[in-house]
């Protein structure tokens, strides 16, 4: 499918972009324990380059005992096994160990029992093979030290072979030619406190599916391929959602311009406004949120939660076929 049938609509990016700058980010945010805890330098890189690493395709992924789904569950889990020194954030580890030993331990972790037949992470071969690809890489590239390989990269994305984005592409975790985990991994960095980028044009938006979801359903995408655009409403596995996502990370790139808010800022709004807001529960059609609380008033500071913060610039507002607009659905370990 030719990319042109895929286009961005700048006219509602602006429109979006205005009702941004009327919006505030709730502090606390950023400076919550995932982020934040006192840990050692070594220890909280390892903790968010591993807990990226294997964040992907999570609509399964859930903690009955705590309400935590997806990310959430995902930081609650990583910062656990930081606390606890667990051998599944030591590289030299992960690289000798055997695949069934990890994948135990991994499931473990992410069992409201500890009971690794009661987890609730799926696809575990394929995210440990993430973690071990990751920890070889890294005792080859700089000694099994996630400070030195940052250090590296001189806080630049590129640098001729050296940098953030260049270094991680030769990982299967972080291989996306689109950067999605990179660029995420960047932001967490970036909120952590951990990384300076000093080319900042040169970041790439965070685009997962839930963000191409609300960004059709905005009206910032248009597609104009009916094959396309039919396969999206009925949720049919496509082939490749590059030119979907391609036209999403530009659109995120005017947005970001247009209201001045840092690119990697976006993440934050849109990420949870389709993983609470508008998912298959629409808060402008149902009344109310997916998840409780809601993700989105958990960043962005609203008195109330009554109706969608965008409705009055959304394309699909109160519309009914709203609902069959989805993201394109695709196997990946990308996001």
């Amino acid at each position: 499918m030719h990319e042109s049938n895929v286009v961005v609509d700048s006219n509602q990016c602006l429109a979006i972009s205005n009702v941004l700058l009327l919006m505030e980010f709730r502090e606390g945010f950023t400076r919550r324990p995932f982020l934040n805890h006192p840990l050692k330098k070594e220890t909280r890189l390892a903790m968010l380059f591993y807990a990226v690493a294997i964040c992907h395709q999570t609509r399964s992924l859930r903690s009955a005992k705590c309400n935590l789904f997806g990310w959430d569950y995902i930081e609650k889990v990583f910062l656990d096994l930081a606390l606890k020194k667990s051998a599944l954030l030591i590289p030299e580890s992960l690289g000798k160990d055997e695949v069934e030993s990890i994948a135990s331990a991994l499931e473990s972790a992410f069992s409201d029992d500890g009971n690794p037949v009661n987890t609730t992470l799926d696809s575990i071969e394929e995210r440990v093979g993430l973690m071990k690809d990751l920890s070889r890489f890294l005792q080859i590239e700089s000694g099994g030290s996630f400070s030195h390989l940052i250090e590296k990269t001189g806080g630049l994305l590129y640098n001729q072979g050296s940098g953030f984005y260049e270094m991680l592409e030769k990982t299967d975790a972080f291989g996306d030619p689109m950067r999605k985990k990179s660029s995420f991994l960047l932001k967490l960095l970036i909120d952590s406190g951990l990384f300076v980028i000093r080319d900042r044009e040169n970041y790439i938006p965070i685009m997962d599916y839930h963000m191409q979801r609300v960004l059709l359903r905005l009206g910032c995408i248009r597609i104009n391929d009916r094959e396309l655009l039919g396969a999206i409403k009925k949720r049919a596995l496509l082939p490749t959602d590059q030119p979907v996502r391609k036209a999403c990370i530009e659109a995120v790139n005017e947005i970001a311009r247009y209201s001045g808010i840092e690119v990697w800022k976006m993440n934050d709004i849109f990420w949870s406004l389709g993983r609470s807001c508008c998912n298959d529960i629409m808060l402008c059609l149902d009344e109310h949120c997916s998840k409780e609380p809601c993700t989105f008033q958990t960043i962005v500071l609203i008195p109330e939660h009554k109706n969608c913060s965008f409705e009055s610039v959304c394309s699909g507002y109160g519309r009914e076929e709203t609902r069959l607009l989805w993201e394109p659905i695709v196997e990946t370990h990308y996001y």
